[in-house]
């Protein structure tokens, strides 16, 4: 079994409980974790039988961007229902970090994962 970390994928959002906070867009930095499985060990130099990190950043990137949740945990949750849906990934970690609102309260990071 293969396990895939991609970390730190800078994405522009509008999130947030507040609305003053949902005003405008802000960074967030995602960090996806997942593991997969090629049963056929001998297609593993053929991209055809991988998973395409590509196309899975590029999906994740426009499903934040385009979302209106107002917590890191309910995008968190339905980030993960869409990659296990569209990509067939298995044990997805997905962690959220909004450095913005750590700056706000004198820290370091705030981040939510699951």
């Amino acid at each position: 079994m293969f396990k895939v970390k991609i970390k730190n994928i800078k994405i522009k959002a509008k999130i947030g409980v507040s609305k003053k906070e949902r005003k405008k867009t802000q960074a967030l930095y995602v960090t996806l974790s997942f593991k997969y499985n090629l049963l056929d060990k001998k297609k593993i130099d053929n991209i055809e039988f991988l998973k395409d990190y590509s196309k899975i950043i590029k999906y994740l990137r426009d499903y934040i961007q385009k979302s209106q949740y107002k917590t890191l945990e309910k995008l968190i949750i339905e980030s993960k229902k869409e990659l296990k849906k569209n990509f067939q990934l298995s044990y997805i970690i997905l962690e959220i970090a909004k450095p913005e609102v750590a700056k706000k309260y004198d820290c370091d990071s705030i981040s939510v994962s699951e």
